[in-house]
């Protein structure tokens, strides 16, 4: 089948539902914003974004657009994890990684002529160093071993499936659709994207049911996680269909 069914819409409504009084909670929390805990409400705020930005993309059919933002909610869905499982080691590497960034940042700038810009980030560039350990060098992070750290490498599958084949220009993505002169193989087409939108939408709730209930235990909110947990079993059950 190919056609999102009853029970898939059933569970990514409860699922939504919950990513809302998720939300709600985390609002209430404070804290410092190199607390694990803070920083779990940042990378919630964006997967909540995701969640919805993909809804409404999903629901008007901009199936490409919609397959971007899910592939935003998966690295944010990732991060979650990583943050609950590494604590303090994620945030090092996030450090390490916003050092990156500005590595090349400053490159671009300096290529370009622009030195006010060049000045700013190295100025922040050497705030990022000084709160590393002697030694640690920036690097970008690596979504398999954030997923892998994270136990969450079903995640990171759905990551480099649509990186190829959805929301990066590719070959795969760019001839997805296309049809012989006469028409033939439209049919095949037309089904392909049809399950690719019940799929994609089940990856989304996924996504966003397994950052909710890590982000849940991560601030203390023991009622929601249960109420995760709930949905996870539901979800498994309805994954059965899939195969």
């Amino acid at each position: 089948m190919t056609v999102i069914t009853s029970d898939e819409r059933a569970i990514y409504d409860k699922i939504s539902h919950l990513g809302a009084l998720l939300w709600d909670a985390s609002l209430k929390v404070v804290g410092l914003n190199s607390d694990p805990k803070m920083f779990s409400i940042m990378l919630f705020k964006r997967l909540w974004s995701n969640h919805r930005g993909y809804s409404l993309l999903h629901k008007n059919a901009f199936s490409l657009e919609a397959d971007i933002v899910l592939r935003s909610g998966l690295e944010a869905a990732i991060c979650i994890a990583a943050n609950y499982r590494l604590r303090e080691e994620f945030l090092l590497l996030m450090r390490r990684d916003a050092a990156y960034s500005l590595q090349g940042q400053i490159k671009v700038h300096r290529d370009s002529g622009a030195f006010d810009l060049v000045k700013d980030c190295e100025a922040t560039l050497r705030q990022l160093h000084a709160g590393m350990p002697e030694g640690v060098k920036a690097a970008r992070l690596n979504w398999n071993t954030l997923a892998q750290k994270g136990q969450v490498p079903q995640l990171y599958s759905f990551h480099r499936m649509l990186s190829g084949v959805s929301s990066h220009v590719t070959g795969i993505s760019v001839l997805q659709g296309v049809v012989d002169a006469d028409g033939g193989g439209a049919d095949t087409q037309n089904e392909i994207r049809n399950l690719s939108r019940r799929l994609h939408l089940m990856m989304m709730a996924g996504a966003t049911l397994q950052g909710s209930m890590l982000h849940a235990g991560m601030i203390g909110e023991d009622e929601l996680v249960r109420t995760a947990k709930s949905l996870v079993d539901q979800l498994n059950v309805i994954s059965t269909t899939w195969t």
